[in-house]
């Protein structure tokens, strides 16, 4: 086979078939070289001891490095299709763990209610539960029930009208109590204030008891559970039968008074009508008053009390001493 220019060319830039590479490299270690190397040869690529004797005797200058071809078309094809597949796991992977973020942890966004003294208030939440909400009271709930649970928290005082729904129980945190239901009437009293807790039940079963989950009972209708400490400092249980409509009757603006000593009554009068009250005799701080009043003014309320327990009162303000 003839050694020519475009043959060296093909040696050169590593096309030359298994048979035309073993011709040129034996042409290369020949001496014939030196007289049958074909004119304007590219020979950047030799790097045998051939190379080295054409090189000189032609003065081509020696490479710095050797070009060696390399075919590059099908790791690119590899790495195209690699990225895409990393393309799409990522994606399985963001949208999977934010699905289940979204299940597991899901951040609710939650509404708060608060009443001032003096102020009543009706409240209407997700689920079509409606919670009348007294003085002082604070109530704290999402504004979309989700999971297995209706939880909310809650101070202060309120009447519940809880919608049923025996597949998600309604659960109701105080800082010291939890009540649990599924669907019922009841009044909620958890001031803070006062040490105990208490629930009377108007309709329906009413599960109470302590954060603890020690001090647990079963309340039905006309059921009161109380919930506080006893003479030793531990927490206790107690259940007494009542009348309901007695401790609900402040949501229909009845003002009930039964058998609470002056002091109470005060603390009573502060809170409906948001005032300060004072009494400047000890012994009166004592005396016991029962009585019920509709919708009443403050200034009919201190009349009859003052018929009836035997003391006057003046307004300094917006508080009145009793004397």
């Amino acid at each position: 086979m003839k050694i020519t220019k475009e043959l060296i060319e093909r040696y050169h830039q590593g096309q030359c078939s298994p048979e035309e590479q073993d011709i040129v490299e034996q042409w290369l270690d020949s001496d014939e070289v030196e007289m049958s190397f074909p004119e304007n040869a590219d020979l950047n690529a030799m790097e045998d001891k051939g190379w080295k004797k054409i090189s000189s005797r032609y003065h081509i200058p020696e490479p710095l490095e050797p070009r060696k071809v390399v075919k590059l078309y099908n790791y690119r094809i590899i790495l195209q299709f690699a990225a895409c597949i990393m393309l799409v796991l990522s994606t399985f992977f963001y949208v999977n763990t934010k699905l289940k973020n979204e299940n597991h942890n899901p951040t609710l966004a939650y509404k708060e209610v608060k009443t001032l003294k003096g102020q009543k208030l009706s409240v209407s939440l997700p689920d079509g539960t409606i919670v009348w909400m007294n003085a002082e009271s604070i109530l704290r709930f999402p504004v979309s029930f989700k999971g297995h649970l209706r939880e909310l928290e809650f101070s202060g005082e309120a009447y519940f009208n809880v919608a049923k729904d025996r597949s998600k129980p309604f659960v109701i945190h105080t800082a010291k109590t939890k009540v649990q239901v599924l669907g019922t009437r009841f009044n909620l009293r958890a001031l803070v204030a006062e040490t105990a807790t208490s629930v009377v039940v108007e309709e329906g079963k009413v599960q109470f008891s302590g954060n603890s989950g020690k001090q647990q009972q079963i309340l039905t209708a006309n059921n009161r559970g109380v919930f506080g400490t006893d003479a030793s400092g531990a927490f206790s249980m107690k259940t007494e039968l009542v009348h309901a409509g007695k401790y609900t009757a402040w949501k229909n603006n009845e003002l009930l008074f039964d058998n609470l000593t002056m002091d109470e009554v005060a603390q009573v009068l502060e809170r409906w009508y948001n005032v300060k009250i004072t009494i400047n005799r000890p012994e009166l701080r004592k005396e016991r008053y029962t009585g019920s009043f509709n919708n009443p003014a403050l200034s009919q309320v201190l009349e009859s009390m003052g018929f009836a327990v035997k003391f006057n009162y003046k307004q300094h303000g917006q508080g009145f001493v009793l004397y």
